[in-house]
């Protein structure tokens, strides 16, 4: 399903909930301080592509057409927010994402040896694994507090902490000793913190007293390292840029409220 058929699908859920200006609506209680657990899946996206990069010391050299993506993947979030009224509130969250990653390797010029064709095979549809968390906090507004089901947007800004290098890559070829590593491209540190923006739009709904089941759309913006260019050997650090990433998510959770304010009577 589209990311925009998903928004519908909140908003139409959402106005389908809004209460009514009936006497019973009103008697329901409202939820203020909340935990929620969510799982979700989030999308991926291409990251870089070098159209040539040489690999090797001699000259003419051979040179790999090299593309790494950002692969779809699941995510887990625990987050706790609080709402001294009706309508506004904020809240903190961390996001476990798994930020790993798919790479691609093209020979497009060979000198003839076997051991570097093997490494670029070895590169082409490699999967690395990573963990990355967005530690963030932000403003959300919901409406409809005290209906059964409630609509609501929120924005958080936080720092993301990845554990793999998405600039570091490595092929590997059989020796009479073992896997032989190519280093195409190095990096001097595995981990990186970088900026995190998500902007989402949700829906709850109140399932049994203190609990509510949650729906969320979200648009996760992470800052994520970019190789920007090919460098004249392998084995060095590539040029490198901070890009940001739209990598959309959809969660469902669950919420335990744990403070309420009692509804009204009229």
């Amino acid at each position: 399903m589209h990311v925009r058929e998903l928004a519908r699908v909140v908003l139409v859920l959402g106005m389908v909930g809004a209460p009514s200006s009936a006497p019973a609506q009103a008697t329901k209680d409202q939820a203020r301080l909340i935990f929620t657990v969510s799982a979700g899946v989030i999308t991926g996206a291409d990251l870089w592509a070098v159209p040539a990069q040489p690999v090797q010391f001699i000259v003419p050299a051979d040179t790999f057409a090299l593309t790494r993506k950002i692969r779809s993947t699941l995510g887990v979030s625990f987050a706790g927010t609080y709402f001294p009224g009706d309508h506004f509130g904020w809240g903190g969250e961390a996001f476990l994402v798994g930020l790993g990653y798919e790479d691609g390797c093209r020979h497009i010029f060979s000198s003839g040896r076997a051991d570097v064709a093997t490494a670029c095979t070895s590169i082409q549809g490699a999967t690395k694994s990573a963990t990355a968390v967005s530690v963030s906090t932000g403003p959300i507004y919901r409406i409809n507090s005290r209906s059964s089901f409630s609509p609501y947007g929120r924005a958080n800004l936080g720092l993301l902490f990845s554990s793999q290098s998405s600039i570091r890559m490595v092929g590997q070829f059989p020796s009479p000793e073992g896997a032989v590593d190519l280093v195409v491209y190095d990096d001097d540190s595995e981990s990186r913190v970088a900026p995190y923006l998500g902007l989402g739009i949700g829906l709850t709904a109140a399932v049994a007293k203190g609990y509510h089941l949650r729906l969320e759309l979200r648009d996760n913006i992470m800052g994520v390292e970019k190789v920007t260019g090919a460098t004249p050997e392998a084995r060095t650090i590539p040029p490198h840029e901070v890009v940001y990433k739209h990598l959309f998510s959809l969660t469902f959770g669950f919420d335990v409220v744990l403070e309420r304010r009692p509804g009204r009577r009229y």
